[in-house]
């Protein structure tokens, strides 16, 4: 009996990633810059040039990008239209007072306001020549780039109040490293944004869209898997069934027999081609040991199925199965397309031994 349910461990690894992956990105390469007032050695250098050979920012005439200098409004739209690759022609417009079609940056404007990633001011303006804040440059970002980490730590910025209206802005910026405080308690949320900031906000952005994107893939392409396989039946019983509740992350899985079950869900095979292919190199069950899925795969399986069994208890209320574990957590690191990621789930398993 022991044997089986160790292997059921198998049902654990076929159905579970189906949630949100959250990774971090590889540097960027170094690149050479013309601009006569951008050293290499300058903090956001790599960034400046990397959105100027994209045409998506410009030097002056005088061959210096005059990094120093505060970025407007107008200016910052340009950044983040070009960066998202919006539709800037073919826009509705968005009301301004102070912003019409004649204007040079009217269709960047207009882009991302369509788009929900832009607001004006309570007087119907949206001040097209103001400097552009650190506080609204971090709700422009946060809303226009899918970040991998929502805000879930404490406010550290002693500047800003955790009843301001860019609060969480500002949190998932910092989490997610895309910028962070002038000092460890302070953020200065009302001071400008300069060119070369906005180029380092924009590009960190960018490579943690990307992460976001390979992971929503990723994810895709794991979720068909388990939706061809969320019951498995045989002679017209069901063995298994596995469900997903995506508001806590939570995938529970119940075997209705568990001896045919497991035989069923292991001539599936996903452990040892389609979770490596994807690039899964280390699982970790709970806060114990990495344990390397690569270099040997049947002692990997077998640790993991050891480690799940030790958490399979048999309850006094046995309605929900003879056998049962809750809210056990599950770690998957590996890498794709050079991308470290990694990815949690919760797992809660329901056994019935003599159904």
């Amino acid at each position: 009996m022991r044997k089986l349910v160790k292997t059921f461990f198998l049902t654990i690894l076929f159905f579970s990633i189906t949630v949100g992956i959250v990774a971090c990105p590889s540097p960027a390469d170094a690149a050479v810059t013309s601009f006569k007032d951008v050293p290499t050695n300058l903090d956001h250098h790599e960034a400046i040039v990397n959105l100027a050979e994209r045409g998506i920012v410009q030097g002056y005439k005088d061959g210096t990008f005059r990094p120093d200098e505060t970025l407007t409004r107008a200016h910052a739209s340009k950044i983040l239209a070009l960066s998202l690759n919006l539709e800037t022609t073919n826009v509705k417009d968005p009301g301004f007072k102070d912003v019409n079609k004649n204007q040079w940056y009217y269709g960047y404007v207009a882009a991302l306001a369509n788009a929900g990633y832009i607001s004006g001011f309570e007087d119907g303006t949206f001040r097209p020549n103001a400097p552009m804040t650190r506080a609204q440059a971090a709700k422009i970002i946060d809303l226009s780039y899918t970040l991998p980490l929502e805000a879930k730590a404490d406010n550290p910025f002693k500047d800003v109040s955790n009843s301001a209206w860019y609060v969480d802005h500002i949190r998932t910026l910092v989490e997610n490293n895309v910028t962070k405080g002038k000092t460890a308690t302070t953020f200065e949320p009302k001071s400008n944004v300069t060119r070369a900031q906005m180029a380092s906000f924009v590009v960190r952005a960018e490579n943690l869209h990307k992460i976001a994107m390979i992971a929503e893939e990723t994810k895709a392409k794991i979720h068909a898997i388990v939706l061809e396989n969320t019951a498995i039946e045989k002679d017209g019983k069901k063995l298994s069934h596995a469900s997903y509740y995506p508001k806590t992350d939570t995938l529970t899985i119940t075997a209705y027999n568990l001896e045919e079950g497991i035989k069923s869900v292991q001539g599936l095979s996903f452990f040892s081609d389609k979770l490596l292919a994807l690039g899964v190199s280390h699982i970790r069950i709970e806060d114990g040991a990495l344990i390397n899925v690569v270099e040997n795969r049947t002692a990997a399986k077998q640790q993991l199925q050891n480690a799940m069994v030790d958490f399979l208890k048999a309850p006094s209320d046995t309605t929900d199965g003879d056998l049962v574990a809750n809210d056990i957590k599950v770690t998957l690191f590996g890498q794709t397309e050079g991308i470290k990621f990694w990815e949690y789930f919760n797992v809660n398993l329901r056994v019935f031994t003599g159904y």
